[in-house]
């Protein structure tokens, strides 16, 4: 594949020729570097109608927002849960709970690309999706031993509040 360096400038064109031969132009809908941010978002969240470029980001904001913590640490004495493995990680490193690569089956909590299919594939009403993942965490706090340390299935105080206040 050749090298997309650019050869050939015109200051006052959009349009810039590449060394391949082919023009491009900066203002095609089907040009490589045409950026989503140009255009208006086409996603809303179905609880807030926060708008989201990408199917990504609002799964995102599901799971910050509007569901209960996703991941937790594997580790005994620790309570701490979050909505990212990258969190987890950090988490690990910085508090050094135990071993930085746990098996997924032993940090998460519930599998969240199957309720964010519930949500936004099959149409799932959050309020719903919410309540059978709180049940989820209950019982996933009893397997793990974590009853007392998770009282507020949530994870988060924040995320309690901000819940109690959408609804």
């Amino acid at each position: 594949m050749p090298k997309h360096t650019s050869s050939n400038r015109d200051p006052e064109s959009k349009t810039f020729t590449f060394t391949a031969g082919k023009p491009y132009n900066r203002s095609s809908p089907h040009s490589h570097h045409d950026c989503s941010a140009s255009q208006p978002p086409s996603l809303h969240c179905p609880k807030c109608e926060k708008p989201c470029r990408r199917r990504q980001e609002l799964g995102r904001h599901l799971l910050k927002f509007h569901l209960p913590c996703s991941v937790h640490c594997p580790y005994a004495s620790c309570p701490w849960r979050g909505d990212r493995k990258e969190d987890l990680k950090k988490h690990l490193i910085n508090q050094g709970c135990g071993p930085l690569n746990p098996k997924r089956e032993q940090y998460e909590i519930y599998e969240k690309n199957a309720i964010l299919y519930w949500i936004l594939d099959r149409g799932e009403p959050v309020e719903t999706v919410e309540k059978y993942v709180v049940g989820v965490v209950e019982e996933r706090a009893m397997e793990v031993g974590k009853v007392k340390e998770w009282d507020e299935p949530w994870g988060y105080e924040w995320k309690t509040t901000r819940r109690l206040r959408n609804e």
